[in-house]
């Protein structure tokens, strides 16, 4: 990934949900003259969106115009996904409209969607399967500074603050005020480096003045490349590279 995605990566803080739209891009090629594209949406934000199937652009900056019913937006393309990566094929768009907030009816309509964190395609595994010295883990964890917002199943009293003490692919460690008891289902909202990440989840251990273990069940549809891409940076300062 180049270092632009991986800034825009990180700076992706606001609500997004996986959806699949087909949409209308408008580009101008050097004689100015208007192309017309069509193209489908990833994911998209209250401003911007992951799109598939465009191929008109050939660099971050350039302006399109995006058309989705009788909906239209001025866009700037912010990232384009490397070939070989986890983003091929997809670009990054970004409304340059102040005022405008792309997909409002949608965004209002729809649910955050999420799929089950399966364990087989991890990273960071170990290889002594968490026998040695009598550690149970079989994945890496790093350690990492960041909040964790957790809302408990069937509760209306809002989301309890954490802070994050490590994050695994499948889990992690939140130090927080209030214990909740092991067994409890709940939702939360990583933000670490200013990446944004959503889990559904399960409490596994609390032991007090040292945290919850929380094991990942489910991750918001377009997060698992962003979890990945994450953990890759932490191992690099754990390295120290």
């Amino acid at each position: 990934m180049s270092e632009e995605l991986l800034t825009t990566l990180s700076d992706r803080t606001e609500k997004r949900i996986h959806v699949a739209f087909p949409v209308r891009v408008t580009y101008f090629e050097n004689d100015s003259k208007p192309r017309l594209e069509m193209a489908c949406t990833y994911d998209i934000s209250a401003h911007g969106a992951r799109v598939t199937g465009l191929r008109c652009v050939k660099e971050a900056g350039e302006i399109v115009v995006v058309e989705r019913g009788r909906g239209k937006a001025y866009c700037r393309v912010v990232w384009i996904g490397q070939a070989n990566s986890s983003l091929q094929g997809q670009v990054g768009i970004q409304c340059v409209e102040a005022q405008k907030t792309l997909w409002t009816a949608e965004l209002r309509d729809m649910e955050e969607m999420y799929d089950p964190l399966t364990r087989d395609c991890a990273l960071y595994r170990l290889e002594t399967g968490g026998s040695a010295k009598g550690n149970r883990r079989r994945y890496q964890r790093f350690p990492a500074e960041g909040s964790a917002n957790l809302l408990q199943k069937g509760t209306a009293s809002g989301y309890l603050e954490g802070g994050l003490k490590d994050v695994s692919e499948v889990g992690c460690m939140v130090a927080t005020k209030t214990q909740i008891l092991p067994g409890t289902d709940l939702k939360l909202v990583l933000t670490v480096s200013n990446y944004d990440l959503s889990f559904k989840g399960q409490v596994r251990h609390a032991v007090e003045e040292v945290g919850l273990g929380i094991e990942f069940r489910e991750i918001r549809k377009g997060d698992r490349a962003v979890l990945q891409h994450l953990l890759r940076k932490l191992a690099e300062k754990e390295n120290g590279n």
